[in-house]
């Protein structure tokens, strides 16, 4: 009969299944641990475990007696937040995730997950500062540098938005998803020159989507009032699409130059130009993911 593993080689096999991806193998390990070993990290490799598994209740009872047992280990606090997370109680969460903060200010993980959490309740202020300590934390995170992007965006403030996308493109050129968001930001704040450079350079970069670039050049004309260039670029996007916005776009531009009968106004073309920008967008950020 071989004699019983140390409680040492059982913990560091419960770890492999984890990392394996196999977290009932991981569970049994943990489990068959003597009853005594109750370390927090052991806990907490069980909470994290269950989280895997959609067993939130449980990983939360793991983790809020591996908090108790350690009460300054920031993993266990942290695995707690998700946990909380995981089972639908967003504010335990948070109380959770502030709690890493309070013991580890600069907590990567906390800082991005807690902006997250906190954008989705509606504190966009604190969220927005969480997630800026994050990026001075990982200076060229592409990753944080476009949700923070999104969340200026979001809490209206375009030109905070504008500068997030810019520094993505200093760090990756010829990323597609910051040339759309930069471009369509631009021609929101009107710096109509900067949105047409953007434009003009979106549809090099992706000539497979270039009657998004030529309506975004376009619409840079109409707010210009530069009518007959409008018109050379809408009757250039007849050579990719005769329908729906460069149709609209045509009978527009032609009711400015020659008094013709238009049934669409500026505001509707905004609207429909709005809606191919975030379609647009949308296939770009499911690129990035």
């Amino acid at each position: 009969m071989s004699s019983p593993k140390p409680p040492e080689d059982a913990r560091q096999r419960a770890l492999a299944y984890f990392q394996a991806g196999n977290f009932e193998r991981c569970l049994e390990a943990i489990d068959a641990l003597p009853l005594r070993d109750d370390e927090a990290a052991t806990l907490v490799l069980k909470g994290r475990a269950l989280i895997e598994l959609d067993r939130p209740e449980e990983a939360i009872e793991v983790l809020r007696g591996a908090a108790q047992h350690a009460p300054e280990d920031v993993d266990a606090w942290h695995q707690l937040g998700l946990a909380h997370l995981s089972g639908g109680d967003p504010r335990d969460a948070v109380s959770a995730l502030r709690k890493v903060l309070g013991l580890e200010p600069r907590h990567l993980a906390a800082l991005i997950d807690l902006a997250h959490l906190l954008f989705t309740l509606g504190e966009q202020k604190e969220a927005i500062e969480n997630l800026e300590a994050a990026r001075e934390l990982s200076a060229g995170d592409l990753a944080i540098l476009r949700d923070l992007a999104q969340m200026y965006a979001a809490a209206g403030r375009g030109q905070a938005a504008l500068r997030a996308n810019l520094e993505i493109l200093d760090l990756q050129p010829r990323d597609l998803l910051a040339h759309c968001d930069a471009a369509w930001l631009c021609l929101e704040l009107e710096r109509l020159e900067d949105a047409s450079m953007l434009f003009r350079e979106l549809c090099k970069l992706d000539p497979e989507h270039e009657l998004y670039g030529i309506h975004g050049l376009a619409t840079v004309e109409i707010r210009r009032r530069e009518w007959r260039s409008a018109l050379t670029l809408a009757i250039e996007a007849t050579r990719l699409d005769r329908f729906e916005l460069t149709t609209a776009m045509l009978e527009f531009i032609s009711s400015k130059l020659f008094g013709a009968v238009c049934e669409t106004d500026e505001a509707e073309l905004r609207a429909r130009f709005e809606q191919e920008h975030l379609e647009h967008r949308r296939l770009h950020s499911e690129a990035v993911a």
